[in-house]
This record gives structure tokens, C-alpha cells and sequence, in this order.
């Protein structure tokens, strides 16, 4: 029996024929931490995104982004680090239409094709150009440059979900969005990874810079660890019980928090460690970030009150106050 697996052809897989991509562009959006971070762009400012990948002239500079076929492939870099590029998220395939000006920039307007949605911001894949620089946007009428593409970008995955499309990054790099930590527990990787520790954790307020700092140590059910916890904030009013989040919500609604709260972890531990060594590690991370509200205080900045300050851990941490 031949063991050799062939390589997945990216164009083969979307039943794109070598005559058909001669009708495309493709446009290759390489990442950079002083540009955006692809995958909480795509999830928390999309739009944004989008309008950056559609761009063709910036603040009235030279044309660097022109699309010349009437559809484009759209991808982006997935780790801005990685010299030369070779890894690419595909994030959807599109008509292009006339530029328009949007914040000072040209833009070309679009309009999704349904047949790539299935795969848009699942699909991972290799291309690496021989010689040079990564060209943005690459013409596919020219014969050479279609079948090099044809030929050279190949499937590395297709995801369960588009969060999952980056691997799970070590607990130490987690830093989602709202919308990127419902996709985490709901991906089995995420779920996996999220599910074996009991850990501290820290909600971060982007629009005024406030936490909240919270713990995670028991079991709901099947599930366990930070996974339980964070599944409650992705339900009802995304509070999780917290009282100083619930006053929140009642002023501003709980889409100030699916617009502006960040989710990324402090420490972990393993699931035999006592209860109480988890809770003086949430307690000691609450007084280095000041995160206990100090009602007197002209800016409280904390949405961690001083009764869960004082909790010696009844449930589910300090995370129900």
C-alpha cells in the first residue's frame, strides 16, 4: 500500500480550475503588530479589516493595492513574526467593485461569493515565493504567476472554527476578544486546553483600561477549570454573577462588554492544587493591578469588589461576587 498522502491544492479544493483563476486576483495581506493582529481584527473590528484587505490607495499615496481581475482571493498572514511568510489565512473570496473613499483611503467596494463562505477564516495554507519580497496583490491573468500558485499553495488545514484555524497558543499568549472566546469554548481544541487547569484569570475593560480579576477551581457537570468559567461569560448578560459587571450591563448594555472586554489568563494550576493556593494568587494579582474597586475613590478603577476581596473561596472561586 503507497503511504504517500499528495498535497491538498488550495484552488482544487474551492473547484477553481487553472482557466477560471485567470479571472482572480490574489491578494496576500501580510501581518505586523504595528498594522493589527489578524484574528482579533477579523473578530472584534472586521469591518476594519475588511477595508484595510480592500484598500487600494492610501490617504491619497500611490495606488499599491490595485485589483485588476473583477474577483480576489483574500488572505492574511497569520503570525506577523514569521520571516519569510509562508503561513495564510484564507478570509474570503469576493467580487471586486469600483473604488470608493472611505476614511481618506480608496477603497474598492465588494461583494462576498457564497460558494467560499464554507471555508473563509477556517482554511490555512502554505505559499512561500521563490525569490524576493511577498507581492500583495498578484494578478492572476499572467500564466506563469497562475499556474506558480496553481501548483505551490497548498491546504495545511481547515479548522472546526475560525478560531481554531491558529493552534491553541500556550496558555502564557491567550488575549481574546469577547467574540473570539464564545468561538474558544466551542472549538474542542480551545476546549481541551482550557478544560485542564484551574487558573487565574483577567478581564480587561479596552475602553477604559479597568479589570477584573477572577478564579477558576471547580466543576459544573462534565466540565472543569477555567473552560466552566468562561462559558458562563459567554452566556446570559456575560457577567458571569459578578455585581460590579452587573451594574455595568444595567448602564451600558451587554454589548459594551461584547464590544470592549478582553479575556486572558494569569497564572494556571493544576487541578489537585488546593483551593486556597488559587485564591491567594487571585488575591495577590488583584492588589498588583488594583483591580478592587474603591468606592471613595473619584475613579474606583476595579471591577473586583472588596467583599470578594475578602472571600476564602465558597463555588466557584471569587468570580460569582
Amino acid at each position: 500500500m503507497d503511504d504517500y498522502n499528495p498535497p491538498i491544492r488550495f484552488f482544487e479544493m474551492l473547484g477553481i480550475g487553472e482557466d477560471e483563476l485567470s479571472q482572480y486576483s490574489v491578494r496576500l495581506n501580510q501581518s505586523s503588530d504595528a498594522w493589527f493582529d489578524a484574528m482579533t481584527m477579523y473578530y472584534g473590528h472586521h469591518d476594519e479589516l475588511m477595508d484595510w484587505v480592500f484598500t487600494r490607495r492610501w490617504n491619497g499615496g500611490r495606488a499599491g493595492g490595485n485589483i485588476r481581475r473583477p474577483k480576489v482571493l483574500q488572505f492574511i498572514q497569520l503570525d506577523g513574526r514569521e520571516k519569510p511568510a509562508t503561513h495564510w489565512l484564507f478570509i474570503g473570496g469576493y467580487e471586486a467593485g469600483a473604488p470608493v473613499m472611505r476614511g481618506g483611503n480608496e477603497v474598492y467596494q465588494r461583494t462576498p461569493i457564497e460558494r467560499f463562505r464554507p471555508f473563509e477564516a477556517r482554511t490555512v495554507v502554505t505559499y512561500r515565493k521563490r525569490r524576493g519580497a511577498v507581492q500583495m496583490v498578484n494578478d492572476m491573468a499572467d500564466a506563469g504567476m497562475r499556474a506558480r500558485f496553481f501548483d505551490t499553495m497548498i491546504v495545511e488545514k481547515v479548522a472546526q472554527s475560525p478560531v481554531s484555524a491558529m493552534p491553541f497558543p500556550g496558555y502564557d499568549n491567550v488575549r481574546l476578544s469577547f467574540n473570539e472566546l464564545v468561538a474558544a469554548v466551542h472549538d474542542d481544541e480551545w476546549r481541551g486546553a482550557l478544560g485542564a487547569v484551574n487558573a487565574v484569570y483577567l478581564q480587561t475593560d479596552t475602553r477604559t483600561g479597568w479589570h477584573y480579576v477572577g478564579s477558576a477551581y471547580s466543576r459544573h457537570g462534565g466540565e472543569r477549570g477555567l473552560l466552566s468559567r468562561w462559558q458562563e461569560y459567554v452566556q446570559g448578560d456575560h457577567t458571569g454573577g459578578n455585581k460590579l459587571l452587573k451594574d455595568l450591563v444595567a448602564e451600558q448594555g451587554a454589548s459594551y462588554i461584547e464590544k470592549h472586554f478582553q479575556y486572558s489568563i494569569l497564572d494556571i494550576f493544576d487541578p489537585r492544587v488546593a483551593d486556597r493556593t488559587v485564591i491567594e494568587r487571585e488575591h495577590w494579582w488583584m492588589d498588583t493591578l488594583s483591580s478592587v474597586c474603591d468606592g471613595d475613590a473619584a475613579v474606583p478603577h476595579g471591577y473586583n469588589s472588596r467583599l470578594q476581596w475578602r472571600r476564602t473561596g465558597e463555588g466557584e472561586g471569587a468570580g460569582t461576587d
